[in-house]
Formats: C-alpha cells, structure tokens, sequence
C-alpha cells in the first residue's frame, strides 16, 4: 500500500511543478530546462545522502550505494537514459508546442504502455481488476485533460503531439526498467533516483555538447549559459527552485518508492493522476468546470480506488 500512497504523492507534487515548469518552458529551451532541474535535483539529493549518512539514517546513507550490482547499476542507468534524459526533455518540448493540458493527455497513455512493457519483459501479471484499474484511471485522466478548462490556448502541432507519445513511452520504459531493477534487490528509493538522474544529465550534458559543436552561427540555438540568463533576467530562479523541489527531487524520489512497492503499470498509472490534482485545484480557485470533466474525476476515482483494492 506504500507504494500506491507514493505514487499518489509523486502526482500532487508533479501537478504543482507542471505549473512552474510551463512558464519557464516558454523562455527556455527544452534540454537545457532538463539539465539544469537534473543538475539542482542532483545537489538537493546529494545533500539529502550527506546529511542522512552524518546522522546514521541507514535508508539515506552513501552506504546503499554499495549494495547495489552491476546489472542493477546498469537498469537504472538505462532507466535515467530513457526516462529522465529523453522522456523529460521531448515532454518539456511538448508542454512547448501544445501546452501543459494536451500535454498531460497524451501522457495519459504511459500506463497503459508501462503495463504491456512490463508484462513482455519480465511477465508481470496484474489481475483484471488491476488492468480494469488502469484503464478507468487512464480514462478519467483523458476526459478531465480534454474538457477542462485552460487556462492559455495553445495551437496544434505535429510535432508537439509526437513528442508527447515519445515522452509518454519513454516514461513507461524508465519506470519499466525501474521496476526491473528494484523489484528484486534491497536498494533505497533516494540511492536508486540519484543514479538514474545523474545518467539523464550525461546524457542531456553530451547531448548539448554535441548540438553546439554542430549549430551554425545563424541558427537560434540557446546555450546553457543563454537558459541560465535568461531565468535570472525574467526572475524566475524562484519559481524554477520551487518547481525542482516539488517535482524532481520529491516527485522522484516518491515515484522510486512507488516503482519498489508496486508494479510498474500500477506505479505509472497513479503517477499519471496529476490532471485530476490539477482540476480539484482549480475547483479551489473558484473555477468552474463541466459535466464531462466530472465525470472523468469520477472515472479516475473508481480506478484509482480499484488499484487500491488489487
């Protein structure tokens, strides 16, 4: 049951980041938005294990690091490969094209995907109310994303909506890969998110170097040292700290310790919840909402409490 709470968690705390993370989105490139929140995350955990392991926490320790094999090294930094240092940067360019709202729909079929992938790879069944779970969660998360109301009107665009699948199947194999890493082995949530961000920022790091060997003069290319700039003269430092806070260095470590605790299709559909988060937020706000967004909220509640039950 941890791991359902968890993942729930990861949610709320990604439904409040999303905010953030879209306003600086429109200033800032989407890779170099990835690195630097991997880069900030990275130190907030790297403390996190310094203090943990001065004050003899034994799950927040250095110590779980050497715990850990080599093939399990090797998942987890597949898994930062694909899920961090690709899924979130085409996400970011997503959120750029099409908006947080179309985004977060397209994202809703990484459950699904994250299911099939982890039955194929290392057979792990769920019984029907679980796949049931799923696909109402899922639905509900569509309809709540579709009919809700936004608050900035984005247009279509081809590219933005594949980068949204991209980003949703990478998610699913990061957390796939996550899943096969940590299900069988004794490794701490917080140790296991500090390797696969770290892989994402190597590769996110060579990715840059290698677009800014190649950019022409003339083209608009955004260094990192243009992103980081830019923040500062727009002040958005503020907003771009809370954002890491709440959805990289908690969101992460919460969603490790769903991917521990519960399956992989499980995990990612909790995880996927974050719309439904957004629209009782608005609620709050005195926004108004319609019958269809209901009844999505309504559709997300049975599965998630299905998920619960299995």
């Amino acid at each position: 049951m941890s791991g359902e709470f968890a993942a729930l968690g990861g949610a709320l705390c990604w439904a409040l980041a999303s905010i953030f993370f879209a306003d600086i989105g429109i200033r800032v490139r989407a890779v170099n938005l990835n690195l630097i929140k991997g880069m900030l995350a990275s130190l907030m955990m790297i403390s996190t294990l310094a203090v943990g392991t001065m004050a003899g926490v034994a799950t927040i320790s250095w110590q779980s690091f050497a715990e850990i094999g080599q093939i399990t090294y090797s998942l987890l930094m597949l898994s930062g490969i694909i899920g961090i240092g690709i899924g979130d940067s085409v996400y970011f360019a997503c959120l750029r094209r099409i908006g947080p709202q179309k985004g977060l729909m397209l994202e809703s079929t990484a459950p699904v995907m994250a299911a099939l992938l982890a039955l194929l790879l290392f057979h792990e069944h769920l019984p029907v109310s679980g796949w049931v779970g799923i696909w109402l969660t899922s639905a509900g998360v569509i309809f709540v994303v579709r009919w809700s109301r936004a608050q900035k009107e984005y247009a279509n665009s081809a590219a933005g909506i594949t980068f949204g699948f991209l980003a949703a199947a990478a998610q699913a194999a990061g957390i796939v890969l996550s899943r096969m890493a940590l299900a069988e082995n004794q490794i701490e949530p917080l140790a296991s998110s500090l390797i696969r961000l770290v892989s994402g920022l190597f590769f996110m790091g060579g990715y840059i170097c290698m677009m800014h060997l190649l950019a022409k003069p003339a083209t608009a290319y955004q260094s990192l040292a243009d992103a980081v700039r830019s923040i500062r003269q727009r002040q958005l430092s503020r907003k771009l700290i809370i954002a890491v806070f709440i959805g990289t260095f908690v969101a992460l470590w919460l969603q490790q310790i769903a991917v521990k605790h519960t399956g992989a299709g499980i995990a990612q559909t909790l995880l996927a919840t974050c719309p439904l988060f957004g629209m009782l937020f608005g609620v709050m706000r005195g926004q108004r909402q319609s019958l269809p967004v209901w009844l999505g909220l309504l559709l997300g509640l049975s599965g998630i409490s299905l998920l619960f039950l299995y």
